[in-house]
């Protein structure tokens, strides 16, 4: 065996700790002898928990054999300890949920099944913190970049998205009849982490709620809401905490559901595939969290406006066609009434997470940099949001007013009275 690097940061890639994890996956392909070489997908601080390489083994005295992997490792930095919980969380998803689930689905056809990754290699040892999975780029899967060019997804990935997020959710009703015990069991392993406080006053996650929320507050124009909002901004935890806890009809939701979380298969035929990756806040609770963090960050109004029914009626379609196939009646798990009233009950969760998220989603690192600057000063206007930003405050207006005319401000100012 043989190291080949091909990597501008090679501190980023402990050689050796993961050296022996690439053996194994190798062994488990069948291969003994081979070459790795290493390239950087993000790390140096361009993902805030992981560093994330792909990997080509090739076996040695073989051109022929050969394959790529994703190698996820924790960040070495005081975030190691602090992101140890998301990590293990993460490796839970996939040892005991995601391929679990691979496995249930494994009677059907593969045209029809959920796409799901395969992980082949995981560990939670403290400081050796490591998730390798199969490369699904090598089948043709690759993120979609439209909302980094701070462009619209289209109607076809968007009800593809909310196609398959069905068939994910469906995925808990029907392990749950495949053996009910042992999902309960699983299930109640999966409460939420990324709200609670024990781990918010671990890491920095709880200051980036409250100075997102404070960046987007700052850019509503809408005089009423931006002072009903002020008093949301006072009760945000308790309010995400509350929505992210197991209601009526749970199941267990991707949780971090936007678009850098899932990879695109785009085929001849136009038909779109979907694979949702990153499993660290996967969570036991009301699938809304999942479809309403999906729609409120990745789409506007005026989508919504023109989509939403139709949106509605596809996620529901899916649910009751992908549970047939293991004779499961939607009408037993989720009932179409009890489906529209959970969207309209937790409307205003999609609301509170897009006003969190939208600087994310709408600005490059530099321009956030910027616009953290210009917040550390007493006269933060909207007049310092950089020229180039100015898609993040459209988007926070946009949302607002939404929530404004559809009530869903006015249930989360209930919400905090009751």
């Amino acid at each position: 065996m043989s190291l080949e690097v091909n990597i501008s940061e090679p501190d980023e890639f402990n050689c050796q700790e993961l050296h022996s994890s690439i053996k194994e996956v190798a062994k488990k392909k069948g291969v003994d002898d081979f070459e790795y070489n290493v390239e950087c997908i993000s790390g140096k601080g361009s993902n805030y928990i992981a560093n994330v390489f792909r990997v080509l083994i090739k076996e040695t005295n073989s051109a022929e054999n050969k394959f790529s992997v994703i190698v996820k490792t924790l960040v070495n930095t005081e975030r190691q300890v602090l992101f140890h919980e998301l990590h293990k969380r993460e490796v839970i998803a996939y040892n005991n949920v995601i391929n679990k689930f691979n496995n249930i689905q494994s009677v059907l056809e593969e045209g029809v099944r959920l796409l799901l990754p395969e992980c082949l290699y995981a560990t939670v040892e403290q400081m050796n913190e490591v998730i390798i999975l199969d490369d699904l780029q090598s089948k043709g899967f690759e993120i979609d970049d439209k909302l980094a060019k701070f462009e619209y997804l289209s109607f076809e990935q968007v009800s593809t998205v909310i196609s398959e997020l069905a068939k994910f959710h469906a995925m808990s009703f029907i392990a749950q009849k495949h053996d009910s015990e042992n999902f309960d069991r699983v299930a109640a392993e999966f409460h939420d982490i990324l709200y609670q406080n024990q781990f918010l006053n671990k890491s920095k996650l709880r200051n980036y709620i409250f100075e997102s929320f404070d960046m987007s507050l700052k850019l509503v124009e809408n005089k009423d809401a931006k002072k009903k909002l002020k008093k949301v901004k006072e009760h945000i935890l308790e309010l995400l905490q509350a929505y992210a806890k197991p209601g009526k009809t749970n199941v267990l939701c991707h949780g971090d559901c936007w678009v850098n979380n899932m990879l695109f298969k785009y085929e001849e035929n136009e038909k779109i595939k979907i694979c949702f990756i990153d499993y660290q806040a996967m969570r036991f609770a009301n699938p809304m969290t999942d479809i309403l963090y999906f729609l409120l960050i990745c789409t506007d109004s005026k989508f919504r406006s023109e989509h939403l029914d139709q949106l509605k009626d596809i996620y529901h379609d899916s649910l009751k066609s992908f549970l047939r196939l293991f004779d499961i009646d939607v009408n037993f798990v989720y009932t179409k009434d009890n489906f529209i009233s959970d969207f309209e009950e937790f409307l205003p969760y999609g609301v509170l997470a897009a006003m969190i998220e939208l600087r994310i989603v709408t600005m490059d690192p530099e321009e956030d940099a910027t616009l953290k600057r210009a917040k550390l000063t007493s006269n933060w206007d909207l007049s310092q949001v950089p020229d180039e930003s100015m898609l993040f405050r459209h988007r926070v207006n946009d949302l607002v007013n939404e929530a404004v005319e559809n009530g869903a401000l006015e249930k989360l100012l209930e919400k905090i009275n009751n």
